[in-house]
């Protein structure tokens, strides 16, 4: 099948596909879940993001605002700003520009996000940027870049710092 063939395909024909049964129960469910849920929005770049609405238990979108990201409710069309804090700073974060891709940045320190990341996750992500950073900087160690090595040193003898 083309694309455009399986572009004009219906929500519930979409839905029966992907759950491949030829139980009527579940098919019917999906029926109806399908005539009872909004249409999703277009896809952007950042794909769909969904949430529950605090207000009616809808799903929300992800848009994006002229001030930033927002939650929209399909079903009661509540709309919540989208807001990430710093575990480090315990400040809002810096929201991404629109069409760039989900990257929150923090205005205290080096610290970024993406929609949806917890406290673990985003110290997690700190963790790695700092454990790059520290491999980079032995990597640049002898090159053009940082000078020669020391004379004597196990980098100018070719052996690694730890022995």
């Amino acid at each position: 099948m083309n694309e455009f063939a399986d572009e004009a395909r219906s929500r519930v024909a979409h839905l029966l596909r992907m759950a491949n049964t030829t139980d009527d129960e579940v098919r019917a469910r999906l029926i109806a879940y399908a005539d009872t849920t909004p249409e999703p929005p277009i896809m952007d770049r950042a794909g769909i993001v969904t949430t529950g609405c605090a207000r009616c238990r809808g799903t929300a979108w992800r848009r994006q605002d002229t001030e930033g990201p927002v939650w929209v409710c399909g079903a009661c069309g509540h709309v919540e700003g989208v807001t990430v804090e710093c575990p480090h700073c315990a400040v809002a974060m810096d929201p991404p520009l629109p069409g760039a891709p989900d990257l929150w940045c923090c205005p205290g320190c080096p610290r970024t996000a993406a929609t949806g990341e917890g406290p673990q996750d985003i110290e997690e992500r700190e963790r790695k940027r700092l454990r790059a950073g520290r491999l980079l900087g032995r990597t640049v160690v002898g090159t053009a870049i940082m000078g020669p090595a020391p004379l004597g040193s196990p980098a100018a003898l070719g052996r690694s710092a730890g022995g």
